[in-house]
């Protein structure tokens, strides 16, 4: 019982350990023995809970500020093993070995700055990453082996907009690279330790190598073009020269339409722009009144579309053979 007293605070039949549910993605955990309260995510055995808390001890400071350090405590079970302090720790992960990962935003300096830290499940530090870069997120691997973080984009060459690599089990980092299909969601690593995949909003996961070669991107492209994702349509048309043809060019067309049926009647721009990509995808194929029809809409929508000069061109053409 002085066991359990000392877990929970009043015995097992009350236990001062409530985790609630939030629409945030991290669910909140209040244990008051330990006068704690912050965020937290469970391993997927369920086994082991990290909490963290971006805020000082009294809970008036907490965000961006110049003292006043944040606190994480691991949990196996209802048992705290771990209790431990960084400036904004951040974005808990746990293994099911109890293997955990931070990030640490670092806002005591007023520039951008961030570390990754990890941890063994008895709270001993395996690796620390500083970054000369803001922290987006990051990824842990299920068994514990590898982890990853994301960057924002920086004036650092070196740490702008990486993704970074790390091998737990040998407590080093292995590589870090720019994702070409962008920052991710989430991310889970295959069991063989081959593979990492990439989780966005909208799209199936991508798969690159831990290197960083992008084994799906032809997956990445066409879930992109299926959807009408302009930026996209004009990836796709900056990478082809001179200009989209045949069957590949009405793909786009295709791509450009289902755009444009979604566009907000509010959103003149934007109908512009996939006006002039599927004029672009049209002047490919020669279909030159299309493609002029289409310029010109989009030109009225948005005068600095930038086809005035090819509007010119096209009535002349057109004007000769006439």
């Amino acid at each position: 019982m002085a066991i359990l007293s000392r877990l929970f605070g009043r015995g097992a039949a009350t236990p001062e350990v409530a985790i609630r549910a939030s629409a945030l993605g991290s669910n909140f955990i209040d244990i008051p023995v330990h006068r704690f309260h912050g965020q937290c995510q469970s391993s997927p055995n369920g086994r082991f809970t990290i909490a963290w808390r971006d805020g000082n001890d009294d809970g008036t400071r907490g965000g961006a500020r110049s003292e006043g350090k944040g606190r994480y405590l691991l949990l196996d079970g209802k048992a705290v093993t771990a209790d431990g302090r960084l400036e904004r720790p951040n974005d808990g992960k746990v293994a099911d070995n109890g293997t955990f990962v931070l990030n640490d935003w670092r806002f005591f300096t007023s520039e951008l700055r961030g570390t990754f830290c990890a941890f063994r499940a008895d709270g001993t530090e395996i690796l620390r990453r500083k970054f000369k870069a803001n922290l987006y997120n990051n990824g842990l691997a299920r068994d514990g082996r590898y982890a990853c973080c994301q960057t924002c984009n920086s004036p650092d060459e070196r740490d702008s907009s990486v993704l970074t690599i790390f091998d737990l089990e040998k407590g080093m980092e292995v590589t870090s690279w720019r994702p070409e299909s962008g920052w991710a969601n989430g991310y889970n690593f295959s069991d063989d330790g081959q593979h990492i995949f990439l989780s966005y909003q909208q799209g199936p996961p991508l798969r690159y190598t831990l290197a960083g070669d992008f084994l799906d991107r032809t997956l990445w492209v066409e879930s992109a073009l299926d959807r009408g994702d302009l930026y996209m349509i004009d990836r796709v048309i900056k990478e082809t020269h001179p200009k989209p043809q045949g069957a590949f060019a009405r793909r786009l067309i295709e791509s450009a339409d289902k755009a444009l049926s979604a566009v907000r009647a509010d959103d003149p721009r934007t109908r512009a722009w996939a006006l002039k990509l599927k004029g672009t995808c049209l002047d490919g194929l020669e279909e030159y009144p299309a493609a002029l029809a289409c310029y010109e809409q989009g030109l009225a929508l948005d005068p600095k579309l930038g086809v005035k000069r090819r509007i010119e061109q096209l009535r002349k053409k057109l004007a000769s053979t006439s």
